[in-house]
């Protein structure tokens, strides 16, 4: 605030800024005949600047008073010569051509001139006068305001230039101006200075005095109420606010605070203190800060301070920052006090008195700032089953509310909105008992943030699919298989057992881990019509598991079956001794009897059945361990020699000089007895073993899965 003899000014809102645009005079063809633009200085121009186009062309600046240089005009031709609209705005009040003759035409509302010099090729001029937008006469207002309740409507008086008293009424200061009842003081010379005088009321002081527009106060003196106004183009609206008179000596204050009434007509439960207050008297003294709480609201009713004692006049009170609290209202007791309300300070009248009955008591109202809470139901996938079913979830907050919703679930997601909780506040959310086959993703707790806070529970419908491995035939020990769904983890399965899984409505593709030692032979369901597909070699099946359901599928394993057969080969240099020749080997698997078959060198013969197929022998014993083979060699010619004989074939009739294994068991060693020689051909002689699992063994190992070949290599004894 601007203090001047005493005196407060309100700055006026409304202002202009002038800018004026400086351009050069731009070049123009040649001609007998010339023109310079000029601009009048009369009527306050002087010294301003304005700008012209001829023709359109560039723009030419001319100030105040003064004239461009010399335009070239076309001979025989005509020129426009057009002025801009200057900033303030001003009108063209006269267009002067000399010599005259050379006017065609001027239009004074489109600030333009045509001039035509025919053949003439002289010199000659264009005189715009300008005055103020409006004329050269503006008008002066006055605007009676005030802040005090009591005025308003009251006639106050003023004088223009000592003139004869004109009386308007007090508007509110904190009205819209749009809304302001104004005298009009008359209408004067622009650019004189009107003075403005106030007869100030016994009890009452000019609080400030101001200008719309701003620049338009040249002086003012609030104590003596008289303001003096440059009068320009339009309205100048001179503006006086007055309040009472401070009174003097003391007066009794009390500060109060209570909750607000909500709309179902109980004070609001969630406003809670302490809250604080500072306050500020008409001799500017200040006090507090002072602590008050609110009460209980059950009880209802209002909390104070001790009243305490201020100078008499208006007094300012304070409500200090309340975090997650909105200030609703205030009010006074008795009501007439209350003169004005802002943020969150109030100004009230104290009156002078000495009686603490006669106290003013201001009262402030406060409401919890309040967020909106949304409950939401949405359906997992493959959940159609649960559209149209109800279901019950309960909320409660650490402020104390709480309740249970019902939402019926449909394929979009639903929602509904709790209410009106406190901003900060807790909350905390159940569903209720939603179903056995029916999965909840609940959310936590939340803390309430300003505006819309959404929780969503998601339900999925849910069925069980049982996995289940039938007994394996010829194990006494069942084995244990591993199995996945949809790509999953991994999870074991004993067969003969089940293991239940819980999964989503749908397919589901489970799938047995490849087991070296067993080939899933069948795969069936319960409901048959639950097995969508499956593929024994890849050991999967897909499974249709229904809501609320109970779907099992069953894996069928067998042991995997082994073939045994035994090939004889010669050592270069040996076929004229052994070449054509018979072999003959016995073949031990596990505790069987042993089995004699005959085997042509270069050629392979496999362990047959009595229809004359290969036999197939399980790769694990019923124990579940591996199957051991072994096979010796037991000697050639047409007939088979017995098999008990012992120790090495003689050197000079034939040798086995190497054994290898294919097939075996993967990740095992194929045992021989073949020792370092150096007269063998492949440096090796291979001895007969006489350990378990038979007598006469030249090799043993684990049957693998398919066909297991002994390869036999023998050299003649004088190759």
């Amino acid at each position: 605030m601007e203090k001047r003899k005493g005196g407060f000014r309100r700055l006026a809102v409304l202002f202009a800024v002038a800018s004026v645009g400086v351009l050069a005079v731009g070049a123009h063809a040649a001609s007998a005949a010339s023109i310079e633009i000029c601009k009048a200085s009369t009527n306050g121009m002087s010294g301003r600047t304005f700008t012209f186009h001829v023709n359109g062309g560039s723009s030419i600046s001319v100030a105040g008073g003064r004239c461009t240089g010399a335009i070239q005009l076309t001979a025989n031709a005509n020129t426009t010569i057009t002025e801009d609209q200057s900033n303030p705005a001003t009108d063209v009040s006269a267009i002067q051509i000399r010599p005259s003759i050379w006017q065609v035409s001027q239009d004074l509302v489109g600030r333009s001139v045509v001039v035509n010099p025919g053949a003439s090729t002289g010199s000659g001029l264009a005189t715009f006068t300008n005055q103020p937008a409006g004329g050269n006469f503006g008008t002066l207002k006055i605007c009676k305001l005030t802040q005090t309740p009591a005025f308003l409507g009251r006639l106050f008086s003023f004088s223009v230039n000592g003139g004869p008293i004109v009386s308007t009424e007090a508007n509110d200061a904190f009205d819209d101006p749009a809304n302001w009842s104004c005298r009009i003081l008359g209408t004067f010379q622009v650019g004189t200075n009107v003075t403005v005088q106030e007869t100030i009321p016994s009890g009452v002081d000019v609080n400030f005095i101001d200008s719309d527009p701003a620049t338009a106060l040249v002086d003012f003196n609030t104590t003596a109420g008289w303001g003096i106004y440059h009068i320009g183009a339009g309205v100048t609206v001179a503006l006086f606010d007055d309040e009472p008179t401070p009174p003097s000596g003391t007066g009794t204050l009390e500060i109060c605070k209570t909750a607000a009434v909500l709309d179902n007509g109980y004070a609001d439960p969630d406003v809670h203190g302490p809250f604080t207050f500072t306050a500020v008297d008409s001799a500017g003294t200040s006090y507090g800060p002072f602590t008050v709480n609110v009460p209980n609201p059950n009880n209802g009713g209002t909390f104070c301070t001790a009243a305490f004692t201020v100078a008499a006049g208006i007094a300012t009170i304070t409500e200090g920052p309340a975090p997650g609290f909105d200030l609703v209202g205030v009010f006074t007791d008795p009501a007439d006090r209350l003169l004005s309300t802002l943020n969150r300070s109030a100004s009230v009248e104290v009156p002078s008195s000495t009686n603490p009955n006669d106290e003013t008591q201001v009262v402030f109202v406060n409401e919890t700032q309040r967020a909106r809470l949304k409950i939401c139901k949405a359906l997992g996938p493959g959940s159609d089953d649960l559209i149209g079913q109800t279901f019950w979830i309960e909320w409660s907050s650490d402020s104390g509310a709480s309740g249970v919703v019902s939402i019926q679930a449909q394929s979009t997601t639903q929602c509904v909105v709790v209410g009106d909780l406190p901003i900060g506040a807790t909350v905390s959310f159940r569903e209720r008992n939603p179903g056995q086959f029916i999965d909840v993703t609940n959310p936590g707790p939340i803390t309430l943030t300003s505006g819309r806070n959404s929780v969503t529970f998601t339900n999925t419908a849910r069925g069980l699919l049982e996995v289940c491995k039938n007994p394996v035939v010829g194990l006494r020990t069942q084995p244990v298989f591993m199995f996945r769904i949809d790509g999953g983890g991994i999870f074991n399965v004993r067969a003969g057992s089940c293991v239940t899984n819980r999964v989503s409505v749908g397919n589901h593709v489970v799938t047995e881990i490849a087991n070296a030692d067993y080939d899933v032979t069948s795969i069936t369901t319960i409901p048959s019509s639950a097995l969508v597909s499956s593929n024994l070699a890849s050991r999967t099946a897909t499974v249709a598991v229904a809501y609320a359901s109970d779907t099992s599928v069953f894996f069928t394993n067998r042991i995997k079956i082994g073939n045994v057969k035994v090939c004889k080969f010669i050592t270069d240099g040996s076929s004229d001794a052994l070449g054509g020749k018979t072999f003959y080997f016995d073949v031990y698997v596990d505790a069987l009897a042993p089995v004699r078959i005959a085997v042509t060198v270069n050629s392979c013969t496999f362990v047959l059945d009595a229809m004359g197929n290969p036999v197939g022998y399980p790769v694990l014993r019923p124990d579940g361990t591996p199957n051991p083979v072994a096979v010796a060699e037991v000697g050639q010619g047409a007939m088979p020699p017995p098999s008990n004989v012992l120790g090495v074939t003689p050197l000079g009739t034939y040798y086995v000089s190497r054994i290898a294994v294919t097939g075996n068991r993967s990740g095992t060693t194929v045992e021989t007895n073949c020792q370092n020689a150096a007269y063998s051909p492949t440096g090796k002689h291979c001895l007969l073993l006489t350990t378990a699992p038979a007598n006469v063994v030249h090799v043993r190992w684990q049957l693998g899965p398919n066909v297991n070949a002994a390869n036999f290599t023998n050299t003649a004894g004088d190759a």
